[in-house]
């Protein structure tokens, strides 16, 4: 979910509110257009029931008479989808409309004079509108004769009604959610396009296209950017400045080594002290030349271009060559050229150098290096894994922390400072890697550096 882009989740969020704001607007539109609908048969209904009340009339007996021929020509026609009935104040029935042929009509216990009532009623197995009203007939002696009217009609209409409301509601809520949709689109576009400038410019700045980024932002990305150029700047001199106290301390040093080391070949002193002299100026040579090269893995620089790995490994394996020209090595390289390190290459050669030296120095005449890509979701880079095999004797499992360790050689009797890994070490926790040494299937030692 945290890989989600931020117009996507925008735009992921608005959708589900539009589909859920149009849902409920489509429903109670549809609700509104029923209730509508269902006010309309009921005054349609009130109006056929009222041409019957007109064309009834009672007779001498104070029984009521119905034409022949009613207005509503749907009453005399089975099947039409309009009945009518009337039922005396004893509840019988008066009369019964034509169109009633063949239906099973819900009980009509009447209703009181001057009442009406419009409800669903069951017809055949249909639910049917119906609407019924109570009156009452004086005759010529003043005797009171109440009737109750009913009329029914098939909800048929109706439902072609609401069906083609829904079917013409469902196709102009589409085209107006997909128009809305298209605009949020085009809203969010034109609201995070200085998301996307400030990315752009990220990646040319990593590509060393330019130095900085620009500051005409909107107010809330502009302090981003001045921050982010800030951070470019001191980091820069940073490491300028870096660089230029550990050249002045390598200088520095250089002349009282050389006045030590003058010293401890003059014939006025005597042999011990001769090599105590040797032994302590071989341990300060170590601890500069480590403290130099600890210092100088500067770490990952993330806002810098990627640097090619394969010609770095071929300039360090023609230098092996020339140093191991006796060994006759046979040296397998696994690297596409489309891989770049996100760093120093100060760094990059350090590690890969020492680890193919060391690898050069223990092997009996074959050594491998293959580098190949680790794509997490986690880093905006690819991460690399340098694998470097050699076919000797390999490293003991109880060695392997010990060798690490600043000064620790495997053998004493091979010449070196013994600092080789531990500066592989350093650079490697400077870029938040891994390093770890097992068994080859060469035979003699595997090391896997993880940047």
């Amino acid at each position: 979910m945290n890989q989600i882009s931020l117009q996507n989740r925008l735009l992921l969020t608005a959708t589900i509110l539009l589909v859920f704001f149009l849902g409920m607007t489509g429903l109670a539109l549809d609700k509104a257009f029923q209730s509508s609908a269902e006010s309309a048969e009921m005054a349609k209904l009130e109006s056929e029931l009222y041409v019957l009340l007109g064309a009834a009339e009672l007779n001498q007996y104070g029984s009521l008479d119905m034409p022949e021929v009613l207005a509503e020509p749907r009453f005399s026609v089975p099947e039409s989808g309009l009945v009518a009935q009337i039922i005396t104040g004893e509840g019988t029935v008066s009369w019964v409309s034509t169109s009633a042929l063949g239906l099973v009509l819900p009980p009509f216990d009447g209703l009181q004079v001057d009442k009406s009532s419009f409800q669903r009623l069951p017809v055949s197995g249909e639910s049917w509108f119906g609407y019924s009203y109570g009156v009452a007939w004086v005759d010529a002696a003043e005797r009171e004769h109440r009737y109750s009217f009913r009329v029914l009609e098939s909800p048929e209409v109706y439902n072609q009604q609401v069906a083609k409301f829904r079917q013409t509601l469902i196709v102009w809520l589409a085209v107006a959610a997909l128009l809305l949709l298209l605009v949020q689109l085009f809203v969010l576009r034109w609201s995070l396009s200085p998301l996307r400038q400030i990315e752009d410019e990220v990646h040319q700045v990593e590509k060393g296209l330019r130095d900085q980024l620009n500051e005409s932002y909107p107010r809330e990305l502009n302090s981003l950017a001045g921050s982010l150029n800030l951070l470019l700047a001191n980091e820069r001199r940073h490491l300028q400045r870096y660089r230029n106290s550990l050249s002045d301390l390598a200088h520095s040093m250089k002349t009282p080594l050389a006045v030590l080391r003058g010293a401890a070949e003059s014939e006025n002193i005597s042999s011990e002290t001769r090599e105590v002299i040797e032994n302590e100026v071989g341990r300060m040579d170590n601890i500069v030349e480590y403290q130099l090269q600890k210092a100088a893995a500067a770490g990952r620089v993330s806002l810098t271009e990627g640097i090619s790995v394969l010609p770095v490994v071929n300039r360090l394996l023609e230098s092996l060559h020339k140093v191991y020209r006796d060994k006759s090595i046979s040296y397998s390289v696994d690297i596409d050229e489309d891989i770049k390190f996100t760093g120093e290459q100060g760094d990059l050669m350090e590690v890969v150098g020492n680890l193919l030296d060391n690898a050069s120095k223990w092997c009996r005449n074959k050594t491998s290096i293959k580098v190949s890509k680790i794509r997490t979701d986690a880093d905006t880079h690819d991460r690399l894994l340098f694998t470097i095999e050699d076919d000797g004797k390999g490293i003991a499992e109880d060695r392997v922390e010990l060798l690490l360790q600043r000064g620790t050689r495997g053998d004493t009797q091979i010449p070196g400072h013994g600092i080789g890994l531990s500066v592989v070490r350093e650079i490697v926790s400077a870029y938040g890697g891994r390093l770890s040494i097992a068994r080859s299937d060469m035979g003699g030692a595997k090391v896997e550096v993880e940047l």
